[in-house]
């Protein structure tokens, strides 16, 4: 059936028509890769993120009728429960029926993003009928890719972010109904005990958008239900837990804030999504100017902008320490709401506005160049999606069999573990969580909590294995671990092994492990250069020890006495002149190198020994700069043990730090023959050739 004057369809229309098969065609394929990327997490068996062990275990605690608000931390275990419990009440069931698992809880976040996209639809077809509007405004949440990382987790965000637009949508269908409104504050209230910091955008939209339909007594009336509801519920699970759930919701949930994070996820925001923002614009400016004419074209107005700022308030909360993206869902969801009432707006205004012969059904440009617009800011979400959340899940999936390894060690375990990000593997086996270190760690910098009885139980080993995690380009252990936690640790357990990046520490008096003493072996000719307390890299025969700490944090000393060396082209790098202990009456130098930031910019040498330097003498012991990560993703030392040349001078190519650019490695490796270094620090060594191999800090027996 054609329309009216069909036969003299106008330009634009042929441009409205190719622009939403265009803006179709990109959001199908974001919804796709959504899709896949959701499944292929829901069937993965093992932990995601630090956030989804304690999660299940607070479920496992509610199953077997354990308080999980506990009223103190002077005894173990030192967990916290820092939200309100209405999402692990939800997962509590399908850990009765299946016992500990992840996919549960994963399923609840992608139902949740499904429902929360749904919904946010469903306010732009309330306020605007326009459903093509709609439907693109559920894509959009859902190609974000901050919703594509999150969903997939079993974290509580997405299940209250669907409670809060499902309020959204109960009262933008039906305003004037008071059973909408009760409904309105009961799903805000639900919202608001699934993530207390839920208590801002979606409330005030409800608030505003109430007061624009019905005035301000309906408002407060919402407000009041709001309030009432969530002060009765507090009153009643604090009396109950004895005063536990005000500890763990507000007095253990402290964390420093750091100003730099809001500022990097704000210059994300600005590459990733500018035509959002441009629409953010739009609605909050060009909106309310072209209201005063029609105000009947601006209907979304009064719930779209509250809601964007209050999420805009909310997702500076971004910058407290331990934060991720969760922070700027709600940001996502206001973003997906926003372009949604630009678009019914932008379809709506322009005809309204036009001149009284002109047929309604005329196919504005103004549409068509929105729907282009929103189809450009697609494509650039889906390209950030595909090189960021899809290739960290690849990255963290790569490694099943080790991670099989992994909780096959945990659970041949007895005893009490220590762990932070792989802590899943002690639910995934039906263990407790003995501690959450990074909660407890920020309780401990804030003075809330006395670490002592745990740092006496690290010194007395009565921990069978301490796992900790390092993140290749950021030690995260360090904001997980309190310094003195990590002392304990090196003081009292060696590292033995690592799976899927995690360092697994047994206690140094376990049979079959000979650790160094003072960090030196029984009968080696030198004492290790630096800490190795997180183990050594071995690579062709040279090694690199790491540390616990940031850069130019953990010091670097002289294993003998010689003439140091730095070139001048070296930021990074000391190399000494010694007698061989191994071969009387020969000379060998010793290399210490990475003593640098990543890009070599800053040089954690120690300046005594500036670029250029020759002939310096050195004594055993004395410091020669801090472990760095120039090069490589680990704050390390590299070090190496190089023959002098017939008249003692430094081997003129240092191997692959001057000459892999040109060579083949197997090339390279031909032109300088390195002595062990392990045979001079007496530690185990590897016959791994041109790849890393990851060695405990053991002596040999």
């Amino acid at each position: 059936m054609k329309h009216p004057g069909s036969e003299s369809l106008p330009p634009t229309a042929y441009v409205e028509t190719g622009a939403r098969l265009l803006v179709t065609l990109v959001f199908v394929v974001t919804l796709a890769v959504y899709a896949i990327h959701a499944v292929q997490a829901l069937l993965y068996p093992y932990p995601l993120d630090y956030g989804e062990a304690p999660l299940v275990d607070q479920a496992m605690r509610l199953v077997e009728g354990r308080p999980i608000y506990r009223t103190d931390l002077t005894a173990p275990p030192y967990t916290i429960t820092n939200y309100p419990p209405l999402y692990v009440l939800t997962m509590a069931p399908f850990v009765r029926l299946f016992g500990p698992n992840f996919w549960a809880g994963r399923l609840i976040s992608i139902v949740g993003a499904l429902a929360t996209a749904f919904f946010l639809g469903g306010v732009v077809e309330a306020h605007s009928r326009d459903r093509f509007a709609a439907r693109l405004t559920a894509l959009l949440f859902l190609a974000l890719p901050y919703v594509a990382s999150w969903s997939k987790l079993a974290r509580i965000d997405l299940l209250a972010l669907a409670l809060g637009t499902a309020a959204l949508y109960t009262i933008a269908r039906r305003p004037q109904d008071n059973r909408a409104l009760a409904g309105t504050a009961l799903l805000l209230s639900a919202a608001i005990y699934t993530r207390q910091s839920y208590a801002l955008a979606a409330p005030l939209a409800a608030f505003i958008w109430v007061w624009a339909r019905r005035g301000w007594r309906a408002a407060f009336a919402l407000a009041g239900m709001v309030g009432g509801l969530c002060l009765v519920l507090f009153m009643i699970l604090n009396l109950t837990t004895g005063g536990g759930f005000f500890f763990n919701i507000v007095t253990a949930n402290v964390n420093p804030f750091n100003f730099e994070t809001v500022e990097r996820y704000v210059r994300e925001l600005r590459d990733l999504v500018p035509i959002l923002l441009f629409l953010c614009v739009v609605l909050l400016v060009v909106i309310p100017a072209r209201a005063r004419k029609r105000l009947d074209s601006a209907a979304g107005w009064p719930m779209a902008s509250p809601f964007l700022i209050g999420a805009l308030l909310s997702a500076i909360t971004v910058g407290k320490i331990g934060s991720n993206v969760n922070y700027l869902l709600e940001l996502c969801a206001a973003l997906a709401l926003v372009a949604g009432t630009v678009t019914a707006w932008s379809g709506k205004v322009w005809r309204n506005d036009a001149p009284s012969p002109a047929p309604t059904w005329v196919p504005p440009l103004v549409r068509s160049v929105v729907l282009i617009l929103l189809a450009a800011q697609a494509g650039m979400v889906l390209r950030f999606t595909l090189l960021h959340p899809v290739q960290d899940f690849k990255y963290r999936a790569s490694g099943r069999a080790v991670l099989r390894e992994l909780q096959a060690i945990v659970a041949e375990t007895d005893g009490p573990i220590l762990a932070d990000e792989y802590m899943g593997m002690l639910t995934l086996n039906g263990k407790p969580l003995y501690i959450q270190p990074f909660e407890v760690t920020q309780l401990a910098n804030a003075n809330l909590w006395d670490q002592t009885p745990l740092l006496n139980d690290i010194r007395a080993e009565k921990f069978p294995l301490i796992l900790i995690h390092h993140f290749h380009g950021y030690p995260v252990y360090m904001e997980r671990w309190t310094p003195e936690m990590l002392d304990a640790i090196q003081e009292a357990y060696i590292a033995d092994a690592i799976k899927a990046d995690t360092i697994v520490f047994r206690p140094r008096n376990s049979a079959g492990v000979v650790a160094p003493v003072n960090g030196a072996c029984s009968g080696a000719p030198w004492a290790f250069p630096t800490s190795g307390a997180l183990g050594m890299w071995w690579l062709n025969k040279t090694l690199l020890l790491m540390g616990m700490g940031y850069d130019n944090m953990t010091p670097v000393y002289a294993v003998a006495d010689g003439q140091l060396m730095r070139r001048a082209d070296w930021p990074d790098a000391v190399t000494i002149l010694h007698d061989d202990p191994l071969n009387p009456g020969q000379q060998v130098w010793t290399f210490y190198g990475g003593m640098a930031s990543a890009d070599g910019g800053a040089s954690y040498v120690n300046p005594a020994f500036p670029p250029g330097s020759t002939g310096i003498p050195v004594k055993a012991g004395e410091l020669l700069g801090y472990q760095g990560s120039y090069r490589e993703p680990w704050v390390h030392l590299h070090f190496a043990v190089l023959p002098a040349l017939a008249d003692g001078a430094f081997p003129a190519a240092m191997v692959w730090r001057e000459t892999e650019n040109d060579l083949p490695l197997n090339i390279v490796l031909l032109q300088v023959s390195y002595r062990n270094p392990a045979d001079y620090l007496g530690t185990l060594d590897s016959y791994v050739a041109g790849a890393l191999d990851w060695l405990p800090p053991h002596c040999r027996d």
